[in-house]
């Protein structure tokens, strides 16, 4: 349940929805630096609490600290939580930091750490205890473990200054196979015995809270969010994963009254003190628990530090440099340009001009649309034509179907930087300036400005129905409502249903939607450039598309924003 935050979430460094990453510059190449971590690293410097590397902020405050502030506020707790961004190459060095930090100041206390880690399934428990005893050898522990696929970049330098330290280190998670089973093979009553000892012996039930974010979230995982009460949901992956990772932890701590117990998750788990740390509290709420919620940014110095509800204890901006080992590759982060053609026409003295922002077709030719849509719109507003993301200046796809989100987080960053530079160099008229589409990149632009105040005004034209973009997760409500007017689809009957449906599931986190249908199917686009005309306020200059039916059948939803169903008991520990 490892998400990362786009640019439609406002960057601030305590909100609840700061678990998505921000807009990105990601060109991938191979990095052969990340498959030999180094397992020692030297400190950060304690006297800053901001550097190249990372931010760190108290949770529900705008108080920036250094890492060692933090190391000593977390050594205060029985258990810590340090929920991450799995394939971050920064994060996972942070984490390390920590753990080091606070075994060296519990050795001082004498007390012991224990590492407690979601990447390894109980029924490898076993090997792992070898493999740190010196028993079997790393290419025996590795075909035999079964470690993430990113283990090497993510994982293997904890387990290796672990084994080094003779720190204990627990495997918290149901196996693979197991909940698999579960989930494909007919439940807990599917299972053997010693398959349902790989499980948390008590299911309790998650908070509605939870459950409300998972539903948003597990969209983009490709599936349809459950139905039913905490309760009756107890039995479902996720609780299973909670359940089970809460015990592990629990019962590792109960193993040693002077042990402290530091789990690595993902941020989903553990943030706003639900999921797991839910679980393991409702074993023993007695238990003192810090949580650390580290999100990767791309523009680390553009954090902005807000007072707002705190996601967990302490909130880390990482620099996003670097991504571990997924599907065989490897990645470093790098910026790339967005191409894009503009004709602005000189403005009188003291005039404001609209402006459109224009994303076509894969086939469209960008300086043929640029031709298409002054003639379109007239001669008063600035036209922009954002070039293809794989285009040889006459067409090309937006996005590659092997790394989609990445080219969306491209996007979503180069266009807000583009609608920056506007803003700065043009004068453009602040209320009467349009995000558009058609086709293909009708579905970039609802993507990308979906929920976003910054885009305020957006018109679409796509061919068919939401696609992947009605399995995007939600975010949570904005802590502001949308001044809209938002996103307005034109569609077809055919279409409509399945825009409806996704309407009313983005009204629910105070995203604006509109649907309207156009009768026939090739008037989609044109029915859309007559009504963004109007936005534009050019009244009846924009010509050459015909004029359709002004009393197209619109469909709004109202915003009815599900409210937090959240515990008020407060998030941060006094030393």
């Amino acid at each position: 349940m490892d998400r990362i935050m786009d640019s439609k979430q406002k960057k601030s460094v305590t909100s609840r929805s700061s678990f998505m990453i921000s807009a990105a510059w990601i060109i991938f190449l191979l990095s052969p630096c990340l498959s030999g971590c180094k397992v020692t690293m030297s400190f950060e410097s304690d006297q800053d609490s901001t550097n190249n590397r990372w931010t760190i902020v108290e949770g529900g405050s705008s108080r920036t600290v250094s890492l060692a502030e933090m190391a000593d506020d977390l050594a205060n707790d029985d258990v810590v939580f340090l929920g991450e961004t799995h394939l971050d190459h920064q994060t996972h060095l942070l984490e390390l930091d920590v753990i080091q930090r606070l075994h060296e100041i519990h050795q001082e206390k004498g007390r012991s750490v224990i590492v407690s880690l979601e990447m390894f399934g109980r029924n490898v428990q076993g090997i792992l205890d070898s493999y740190l005893a010196g028993e079997i050898s790393e290419t025996e522990f590795m075909s035999t473990a079964k470690p993430w696929n990113n283990y090497k970049t993510g994982y293997r330098p904890i387990v290796e200054w672990a084994k080094e330290n003779q720190v204990k280190v627990i495997a918290a998670n149901v196996p693979s196979e197991v909940w698999r089973k579960v989930a494909f093979g007919g439940g807990l009553s599917a299972l053997s015995d010693e398959e349902r000892s790989m499980i948390a012996k008590d299911l309790l039930p998650s908070t509605v809270r939870y459950w409300q974010r998972y539903d948003r979230t597990v969209r983009g995982h490709g599936h349809a969010p459950s139905a039913g009460s905490p309760e009756e949901r107890v039995e479902k992956v996720q609780s299973l994963w909670d359940n089970t990772m809460a015990e592990s932890v629990f019962e590792a701590l109960q193993s040693s009254e002077d042990s402290v117990v530091i789990h690595v998750n993902g941020g989903f788990h553990s943030m706003e003190r639900d999921g797991t740390v839910h679980q393991l509290l409702l074993r023993d709420p007695e238990i003192e628990v810090g949580t650390v919620h580290i999100v990767p940014t791309f523009d680390l110095a553009a954090v902005v530090d807000e007072e707002t509800e705190p996601v967990a204890d302490w909130i880390v901006w990482t620099a996003a440099t670097a991504r571990g080992d997924h599907s065989g590759r490897l990645a470093i982060y790098s910026p790339r340009p967005l191409r894009y053609l503009i004709d602005a026409p000189i403005p009188q003295q003291g005039q404001s001009l609209p402006a459109l922002i224009w994303l076509g077709s894969s086939e469209s030719d960008p300086d043929q649309e640029l031709k298409r849509l002054r003639e379109i719109h007239g001669p008063s507003p600035i036209i922009v034509v954002v070039e293809q993301t794989y285009s040889a200046g006459k067409g090309g796809e937006w996005l590659a179907e092997d790394h989609r989100i990445e080219d969306l987080w491209t996007l979503g960053f180069g266009l807000g930087q583009l609608r920056d530079q506007l803003l700065l160099q043009r004068n453009i008229q602040a209320d009467h300036w349009v995000l558009a589409g058609a086709a293909q990149g009708a579905e970039v632009v609802v993507s990308i400005s979906a929920g976003d105040p910054d885009w305020p005004r957006v018109w679409i034209a796509p061919e068919s129905g939401p696609g992947w973009f009605g399995m995007e997760g939600l975010s949570d409500p904005p802590d502001e409502p949308h001044s809209g007017p938002g996103i307005r689809v034109v569609t077809t009957e055919e279409h409509r249903s399945r825009w409806e449906m996704e309407l009313k599931s983005r009204a629910q986190v105070g995203t604006p939607m509109e649907v309207r249908v156009e009768a026939v199917e090739d008037q989609v686009e044109s029915r859309m450039h007559n009504l963004l005309g109007n936005e534009l306020d050019l009244g009846p200059q924009t010509k050459n598309f015909r004029a359709t039916n002004p009393n197209t059948p619109i469909t709004k939803a109202p915003i009815e924003i599900q409210p937090n169903q959240r515990s008020r008991k407060p998030l941060i520990f006094s030393p």
